[in-house]
């Protein structure tokens, strides 16, 4: 009965909308509206009212012409596909990600922007061609596995920025870096990308318990422009001096 029920709901929901046109200071970009992932819809309508991380977008909206922008923890696509938008500034985006569930709305919402950024579905990390273990929640409630979301596992390789930037001969000229407490783990597949002078600012947010990866990009020749502390974490903006 209940397979019978959520096919009808299924064929239902198919014919509701399902996307919606974000206009984010002077970038804008279209969106899959996912109906059963209320975290997605919850920052699609910050990115409307403009209360999502402010400081980062006013970041991205200033990204110049002729640029590169590397995008480590791009979720669901939704900085990539803003500022993939500035398709008169020839600005080269390209956005990198291991979660099943928002890789799936990334790639949608790549198909919707016209495949106007790129995707690379892996681990950034130190080391490519190693296998991880992602360990991830589920944004699914199943009463009988768990009593809220349920978490659950799958193996990924693993890139370095640097093979990544060597084999596609593209070098980054702006990085963001969000990936929950692994970015040391990306700076340290990065070192020729970090001494490169064509990288000009690094947005990264750094998780309290690598507070000594600010010092690391210091002395790689960058300044803090501004730090925004969290509870858990700090945004930090660098540009090369």
């Amino acid at each position: 009965m209940i397979v019978t029920i959520y096919h009808i709901l299924g064929r239902i929901f198919r014919l509701l909308p399902k996307q919606i046109r974000i206009k984010c200071l002077n970038m804008e970009a279209s969106f899959f509206v996912p109906i059963n992932c209320h975290y997605v819809c919850d920052d699609l309508s910050e990115i409307v009212d403009g209360t999502r991380e402010p400081k980062l977008y006013k970041w991205l909206n200033d990204i110049s012409h002729n640029s590169v922008f590397f995008d480590v923890g791009t979720n669901y696509g939704q900085e990539v596909a803003l500022v993939s938008s500035f398709t008169d500034a020839n600005i080269t985006v390209v956005g990198f990600d291991c979660n099943l569930y928002h890789s799936h709305f990334c790639c949608l919402n790549k198909a919707l922007n016209n495949e106007r950024f790129s995707f690379v579905f892996a681990a950034v990390a130190d080391k490519s061609g190693q296998i991880v273990t992602i360990k991830t929640n589920s944004d699914t409630h199943i009463r009988q596995l768990h009593k809220k979301n349920v978490p659950y596992s799958y193996d990924v390789l693993t890139i370095a920025l640097d093979d990544y930037a060597k084999s596609k001969k593209l070098m980054p000229t702006h990085l963001k870096i969000d990936v929950d407490g692994a970015e040391d783990l990306v700076i340290k597949g990065a070192k020729s990308l970090m001494s490169n002078k064509t990288l000009k600012e690094i947005f990264i947010e750094i998780d309290n318990k690598n507070k000594r990866l600010k010092k690391t990009i210091l002395k790689y020749g960058f300044e803090v422009v501004w730090e925004e502390k969290k509870k858990s974490n700090v945004d930090v903006l660098f540009r090369r001096t």
